[in-house]
């Protein structure tokens, strides 16, 4: 805004008065210069925020909600954004052909795919025990760096991760923080030996029951005694 007498963008406002429709706020001010003191009019008009979908992940779910959005808004993929008093991050764009793109004003948006960041990562580890797979769901912190040769501990299982499957591609070396990880591969260790984490408390969900679970365990610890 610049005062339509002398140009300057320096000056104060007298009075304010907001309106509304269904889409724009609107705020009419009236200005005085502080340069040549001149007082004018000036309308102010903006698009109101506006519902737009979004799909958020927890752990191994999802649900659908509404956030309030600007139109005009240029959203990223790894923004933050805040619903309620959740922080989400941002994981893929939808637009209206239904394509998925890493950045978009809001206008053009769909659906908006994010995930909580107020929750643990859920991560699958699957273990290839002489052809017998253990698989486990354990909940670690979000930013929990995980490489291929790191030794883990499972209970009493000590295992070396194999691979890693991303949501992108499936890993043979190199290291992944925790919520891009779909599943851990690893092959067990013949005795008990340093390892990086210990996961058992992290344990939430087990492919075997707790009596084949047991069974096996002290199968392992016997045969790892006799090392």
């Amino acid at each position: 805004m610049k005062c339509p007498t002398c140009g300057s963008n320096s000056f104060e406002a007298l009075k304010s008065k907001k309106e509304t429709s269904k889409t724009q706020e609107i705020e009419k001010l009236i200005l005085k210069c502080n340069e040549c003191q001149t007082v004018f009019r000036e309308t102010i008009s903006y698009d109101k925020p506006v519902n737009f979908r979004i799909i958020i992940s927890e752990l191994d779910s999802s649900r659908k909600d509404f956030i309030k959005i600007y139109p005009d808004d240029i959203l990223i993929v790894g923004d933050i954004l805040r619903l309620n008093d959740e922080a989400l991050e941002v994981t893929s764009l939808e637009n209206k052909n239904g394509k998925r793109v890493d950045k978009s004003p809001a206008s053009e948006l769909v659906t908006i795919w994010a995930a909580s960041l107020d929750t643990p990562a859920r991560v699958g580890i699957s273990i290839d025990y002489h052809g017998r797979i253990i698989s486990y769901k354990v909940d670690v912190d979000r930013d929990l760096l995980f490489a291929i040769g790191d030794v883990i501990r499972v209970d009493n299982i000590f295992f070396k991760i194999t691979s890693i499957k991303t949501e992108e591609k499936k890993m043979r070396k190199g290291a992944v923080i925790s919520t891009l990880i779909r599943r851990i591969y690893g092959k067990p260790l013949p005795h008990k030996v340093p390892y990086k984490f210990n996961l058992t408390s992290k344990v939430v969900k087990t492919s075997m029951d707790e009596k084949t679970r047991t069974k096996l365990l002290n199968r392992m610890a016997f045969t790892n005694s006799k090392k």
